[in-house]
């Protein structure tokens, strides 16, 4: 399983303290958390068990020498292993139903080679060890069993020449499903918010979307000034349009209908690599909201950000993140996450609305909708404070227009934790509706 992300994004004005970070209680894990681990564990001891035996021996080094992960409902086994196919199965539902997510979502277990320089190995027969991925990323060691059932602690260095299978979760399937759900709750709680306006002006702007009219402030609370490097990969120009964002012909009422959004042209987290060898990559999602035409908080559908793995990588995805036709305000807010092994997403999406829906009018809390979102989630869902990446607030469609119109790609935004962990350069695109 590869850890997690959630980028939750609400509207809000003004520079604030991150809320407290998430740390794991002492004692026994989240009930859920345990739930997930206690599955992971026992599809382990069935692939371990199905390895000693011979049913699988025999597939696994051919199946991962040519991929590092394969789902376990998808790994060859003779017909004789059909134990283990139900202990997948019967592992798979539970791990489903701790996370909130509908039987559709199909496996989510996987088996991957954590340390591929023992790929070789594997190949010419060398026993491997078998372990289920920790619930708590935090962990510095792993207790892993041969086949013959021993068992092995591994500190946060893999082996050389030793393979170590790791049984885990597909955290891409995961996201992609529980923002589906969130998406689906989101949308019934705001059904009107759901739908964008069809002329794509974005909010305080009587002109086009993407026009360089900011804000008095020119910068938004917490984010630098646009990089001098070179323009962006497709931020020139808008899909199917021969007029760049900004250009200011875009939302004139002789002007095709369409969206005001803006796009993340790269973003990068800047937390420390130094992490047990056994962790995966990131897999992200967003969640936007902010105060709509009507001056109620709300929140967009879920959006998965499945390229953001890893530290110290610039990632350019040139991904629409937010649409202005919903909102009121120009201004939105940031929080990215974790995904955990605790998180339920239909309880989460449910936490999210009722908190969003005792909020009305734009700034009268004096508290960001972030921060709102953030303190209605419970502190017992996350098992270690890696979960909360960084916030960003204020995010503003004037201010990054008027950046577009000096000649830059757009403006980078920092995380508002200390030492911003995370980077963020976003631009404003108009896309027609054909």
């Amino acid at each position: 399983m590869a850890a997690s992300s959630v980028c939750l994004v609400s509207g809000a004005s003004g520079a604030w303290a991150q809320p407290e970070a998430r740390t794991a209680s002492s004692g026994a894990q989240p009930t859920r958390a345990d739930a997930v681990q206690h599955a992971k564990q026992a599809a382990a001891r069935s692939l371990r068990e199905a390895y000693a035996t011979g049913q699988v021996k025999d597939v696994m080094a051919g199946t991962l020498t040519s991929a590092n992960e394969v789902s376990l409902d998808r790994l060859p086994v003779r017909s004789a292993a059909s134990g283990f196919r139900a202990s997948v199965q019967s592992s798979n539902s539970a791990i489903l139903t701790a996370k909130g997510l509908p039987a559709s979502t199909g496996n989510v277990l996987q088996v991957r080679l954590a340390n591929p320089q023992a790929r070789t190995a594997l190949a010419e027969g060398v026993q491997p060890l078998i372990a289920a991925e920790p619930s708590d990323r935090q962990a510095t060691s792993l207790t892993a069993y041969r086949p013959d059932g021993t068992e092995v602690k591994l500190g946060a260095t893999a082996p050389a020449d030793v393979p170590v299978l790791i049984v885990g979760t597909d955290g891409d399937r995961i996201v992609a499903a529980g923002t589906k759900v969130m998406s689906g709750g989101f949308k019934a709680a705001w059904p009107e918010s759901a739908t964008a306006p069809g002329n794509g002006t974005a909010p305080g702007s009587a002109t086009a979307p993407g026009n360089g009219t900011a804000p008095e402030s020119a910068t938004a609370p917490g984010n630098g000034t646009a990089p001098e490097s070179a323009t962006a990969p497709g931020n020139s120009t808008a899909p199917g349009s021969a007029t760049a964002p900004g250009s200011g012909t875009a939302g004139k009422a002789d002007a095709p209908q369409g969206k005001s959004v803006t796009r993340i042209n790269n973003i990068q987290l800047h937390k420390s690599n130094e992490e047990p060898f056994w962790k995966g990559g990131a897999e992200a999602f967003a969640v936007v909201s902010g105060w709509d035409k009507n001056d109620k908080a709300f929140a967009e559908p879920a959006l998965q950000l499945p390229y953001l793995d890893w530290t110290g990588v610039d990632y350019h995805p040139n991904q629409n993140l937010i649409d202005w036709g919903h909102f009121g305000y120009d201004s939105a807010d940031l929080v990215f996450l974790e995904e955990d092994d605790g998180t339920n997403y239909k309880d989460l999406t449910k936490a999210i609305v009722d908190a969003l829906l005792t909020v009305t009018g734009y700034g009268t809390t004096g508290i960001p909708l972030a921060n709102t979102i953030m303190d209605a989630i419970p502190d017992k869902w996350w098992t270690d404070d890696t979960d909360e990446l960084d916030q960003v607030y204020s995010v503003s469609h004037g201010a990054i227009a008027k950046a577009q119109n000096s000649g830059a790609p757009g403006l980078t935004y920092f995380g508002a934790s200390g030492g911003s962990n995370i980077s963020i350069g976003l631009s404003n695109a108009f896309i027609p509706k054909t």
